[in-house]
């Protein structure tokens, strides 16, 4: 028996265009591009800062988006899945060209980190990114992947090609290093870190 209208659980925006993007309405992807290509941007722009590089990595995330969204269910929100994919590219991109993807962030350090702004920018995430911009770029990735992105450890693992295990034992030195630089730009260190 289907359920009454009632009893189906409220939908937020995404998942109301995406529903509508499966069913061939474009207007509806092109809402959904619009709303979060500055946060795409942004992930990919953790990979290269070269324009033309960035705009290619963006538009073939919301091409992938597009020819697997039939697949996408709203188990997570769509801004996860988007930013998944959007990482895949950046790693193929840096395989195809034969350059780290820690390469970015070990050539610009701190001085492009907010060329493109974040939608949630705020002085406390500013701060962040200039106090992540002193760590070595493995470390900086991880951290980024794992708070900011808030991406899980066995996903990062496999966007980095190491194992779980590894990337444990990276984000826990990582994490020690951060402890480290927090309590010398004379923040309190929280054990949660």
């Amino acid at each position: 028996m289907p359920a009454s209208p009632e009893l189906d659980p409220p939908q937020d925006e995404d998942t109301l265009l995406v529903r509508a993007s499966q069913a061939g309405d474009l207007d509806s992807f092109d809402r959904l591009v619009m709303k979060h290509q500055p946060a795409i941007a942004a992930v990919l722009f953790r990979f290269s800062s070269q324009r033309a590089d960035l705009e290619d990595m963006t538009q073939e995330t919301f091409i992938r988006a597009w020819r697997a969204l039939p697949s996408w269910q709203p188990i997570k929100p769509f801004i996860h899945w988007l930013k998944r994919i959007a990482v895949n590219v950046a790693l193929e991109s840096c395989r195809k060209h034969r350059r780290s993807p820690l390469s970015r962030l070990a050539d610009d350090g701190e001085k492009k980190i907010n060329l493109i702004p974040s939608e949630t920018s705020t002085p406390a995430s500013d701060e962040a990114r200039h106090i992540l911009s002193h760590l070595p770029p493995d470390r900086r990735t991880i951290l980024t992947l794992l708070y900011l992105e808030q991406m899980p450890l066995s996903e990062i693992a496999g966007h980095l090609g190491i194992s779980l295990a590894n990337a444990k034992i990276k984000s826990f030195r990582a994490r020690n290093q951060l402890r480290t630089l927090l309590k010398h730009h004379g923040y309190s260190a929280d054990p949660s870190i």
